[in-house]
């Protein structure tokens, strides 16, 4: 699960960048491309209470990681340039970071 969320974190990173940067308006496009990987990677956060958590505490996780895709799915049938890059930027990247910033804390960095 790692490496797809590095995967995913590489491609927002250049859809974001690509956009704030170079006003580069192919948003929606890029992002739709991500769409297995995105389901893949929210899928397996669905699956059950992985991490062990406390029961409401999965219920809040859970009830964020379907919002995560329902703002996903929501941007897509909208057209919406600002809302995908919002979902991917705040909302999709919240879970990538739980992959990505837990390897650098136990890599000591």
């Amino acid at each position: 699960m790692e490496e797809l969320a590095k995967e995913l974190a590489g491609h927002i990173n250049d859809i974001c960048a690509a956009f704030h940067y170079y006003k580069n308006e192919n948003v929606l496009d890029k992002s739709k491309e991500l769409a297995r990987q995105i389901s893949q990677f929210c899928n397996y956060f669905l699956q059950g209470n992985i991490f062990g958590m406390e029961e409401q505490e999965y219920l809040d996780f859970h009830q964020y990681v379907l919002q995560v895709l329902e703002d996903y799915m929501g941007a897509l049938e909208q057209r919406d340039m600002v809302y995908m890059l919002d979902t991917l930027d705040y909302g999709l990247r919240e879970l990538l970071n739980i992959y990505i910033e837990t390897e650098g804390v136990a890599d000591g960095e």
